[in-house]
């Protein structure tokens, strides 16, 4: 039966490779075929039906398709549809779950390319029985309510729609790239190691990109996965947490502060630490003296 008897809705951001989808599910996530009839009716979404047992007739377009245990059928965006049964028609359930792409979030080529997968795709089977686990683990979490249900619901929405397009075969490759792979400790530790001695020199993204033998775009999409930001602004921001430590530990004068911290010119150095810090390099050294002062009357 349905999950709970008064509405319940759920929306949930989702990255699957660098996609960003938003998944929608409510008290309708599991019915059977008692509760599940329907007038003809479109949204604006992505559906997936994945019938959990049994058979049922889905009619989409004007078009019927009938349905097995373990087929997932995708209903694309505006679409009319409906379930219908048959006299005869043996008892069935299935899970409902509706998603969409975050276009602002994602690069447009990208997005309209897996929009294109999308739209003409319409059955795929599972085999292994892999997303039928995974609804079943999501319909656990929503019962039972245990402290964290709704992040284990997210992780499990994540893991259906990831498990989605590995149905849809090789196509949708792109959405994984290499580099993902590659992702792991020594790109971390290298990154990190490299960062560490490097940072207060003339260093560039090139020659962080020649050490590792990666792309350029390569390189910023790791330091993103890391550290929420480009290799620029991370450079950027390591150099400034220095400059604040040799401001308020040293009497160096900033003109020095900025060179010894790897910045080109002063110019530079003052807008950039005035933007981060409201404040200049002087006047927050002063401020910090003051409050330092004050903190030990």
């Amino acid at each position: 039966m349905a999950i709970f008897d008064n509405p319940f809705s759920l929306e949930l951001s989702v990255r699957i490779g660098y996609l960003d989808i938003t998944a929608f599910i409510n008290e309708n996530l599991y019915v059977t075929s008692n509760e599940c009839r329907s007038v003809p009716h479109n949204h604006h979404d992505y559906e997936i039906r994945y019938i959990a047992s049994g058979t049922c007739n889905q009619m989409i377009e004007g078009s019927t398709i009938t349905a097995s245990c373990r087929d997932l059928i995708l209903i694309h965006p505006m679409e009319f549809h409906c379930q219908y049964h048959t006299d005869g028609e043996s008892p069935s359930a299935q899970y409902n779950l509706r998603f969409s792409i975050r276009q602002k979030q994602c690069n447009p080529a990208l997005a309209k390319r897996i929009r294109d997968l999308l739209n003409a795709t319409r059955l795929l089977h599972d085999d292994s029985g892999t997303i039928l686990f995974y609804m079943n683990r999501m319909r656990d979490e929503i019962y039972s309510k245990r402290y964290g249900y709704i992040s284990s619901i997210q992780s499990f929405c994540q893991l259906i729609l990831t498990e989605l397009f590995r149905l849809m075969g090789p196509a949708t490759d792109f959405l994984f790239p290499s580099e993902e792979m590659r992702f792991n400790g020594y790109e971390r530790t290298r990154i990190d190691e490299l960062f560490r001695r490097k940072y207060l020199s003339d260093v560039t993204i090139d020659d962080f990109a020649k050490d590792m033998k990666l792309s350029k775009s390569q390189i910023n999409r790791i330091m993103n996965r890391m550290f929420g930001m480009s290799f620029t602004q991370k450079l950027t921001e390591m150099r400034l947490q220095q400059a604040v430590f040799l401001l308020t530990n040293t009497d160096l004068p900033p003109t020095q502060i900025c060179f010894d911290c790897g910045f080109r010119s002063y110019p530079n150095f003052y807008t950039r630490f005035t933007e981060k810090y409201r404040l200049s390099p002087t006047a927050y050294r002063k401020a910090h003296a003051e409050q330092h002062e004050h903190s030990e009357k």
